[in-house]
């Protein structure tokens, strides 16, 4: 939680020149604070950035040594998270989809799942690849890949059913409504993105296989380089969709007014605890790009972001 310094000294004297300094925070956080078990690689400092005074938690990922570059995140119950992600080692065809469950309390693993596959309507088995987005519901824990969607059993990660994505319909990442609608969103390099909403009982139905357009309750814009997004009212206005933007670089939030905050390099799913703080997957300090010395940072972090109002803008670009 944030501290907020207090004082019971009488104001300055007329003419005196006071300097604000950044809102105050519960870090930055140290290497040492961040549960789990280290990875062997990259340097045992982590890395600053704008807003890192506000970062109060990390988690290493079990996966860490073994290449695991974390794409999807959310949380589970009983005070565990959920990370997807795939093998930095291999070529872009076949980064297929891990997912391990892990105890926040202590960053051991509960379950892994290495690759995730399923099938689809019957149909022969496939692999998940790279697996963008996650969100956790009462139906269980549903994985997004750009062409495919997957809903997993949340104890032991296998795969309960699919569904084929239609273009123009992409998982590049996913976030939870509201009102319990699963949205799925669409990474563009070029343009803005968009975020499609869907009825998650009308994807259940017996036999639907294919999710198109046509089955979306609504849409809504995202911005280009969208890496993720949580339905939130971080700065304390009026609740909408907050997205991450970033590379392994560099983090920005951006919020539904267009309000901009620097964030954690390498920023991508997101979701909200209990008690209203914001967790976030980084993929920045994945040993695939620590070979490139980017900014060292837990592959999962936890925010206070009670005074976001307050935060900085973000001092690079994505």
């Amino acid at each position: 939680m944030a501290v907020a310094g207090c004082t019971d000294a009488a104001d300055p004297p007329p003419g005196t020149e006071t300097k604000a300094g950044p809102p105050p925070g519960c870090g930055p956080l140290s290497y040492a604070d961040v549960r789990g078990r280290a990875p062997s690689y990259g340097p045992k400092v982590l890395g600053r950035f704008d807003n890192d005074q506000h970062l109060c938690a990390g988690v290493w990922a079990p996966g860490a040594d073994r290449w695991l570059v974390p794409q999807g995140m959310a949380l589970g119950d009983l005070g565990s998270a959920y990370l997807a992600g795939f093998d930095g080692t291999k070529p872009a065809r076949q980064r297929y989809c891990s997912i391990e469950r892990i105890d926040l309390r202590t960053g051991r693993l509960v379950t892994r799942v290495d690759p995730v596959r399923g099938s689809i309507g019957g149909a022969p088995s496939i692999i998940c690849r790279h697996g963008g987005g996650l969100v956790v519901d009462e139906h269980g824990v549903w994985l997004a890949e750009t062409k495919r969607l997957w809903l997993l059993d949340p104890e032991t990660l296998q795969t309960v059913r699919g569904w084929d994505l239609a273009e123009p319909v992409k998982g590049s990442f996913a976030v939870l409504g509201p009102d319990g609608d699963l949205g799925l969103g669409r990474f563009s390099k070029r343009t803005h993105g968009q975020v499609d909403w869907f009825d998650p009982d009308v994807l259940l139905a017996p036999g639907t296989v294919l999710v198109t357009l046509d089955d979306a309750t609504s849409s809504e814009w995202a911005p280009g380089r969208a890496q993720g997004a949580v339905y939130a009212a971080l700065d304390g206005g009026k609740a909408g969709l907050w997205f991450v933007r970033s590379h392994s670089a560099c983090g920005v939030l951006v919020g539904p007014k267009g309000q901009r905050r620097g964030f954690i390099p390498g920023g991508e799913s997101m979701d909200l605890d209990d008690q209203g703080r914001l967790w976030v997957a980084s993929e920045s300090g994945a040993r695939l790009y620590q070979r490139d010395g980017r900014p060292m940072t837990p592959q999962l972090a936890r925010f206070d972001v009670s005074g976001m109002k307050g935060w900085a803008q973000p001092g690079c670009r994505v």
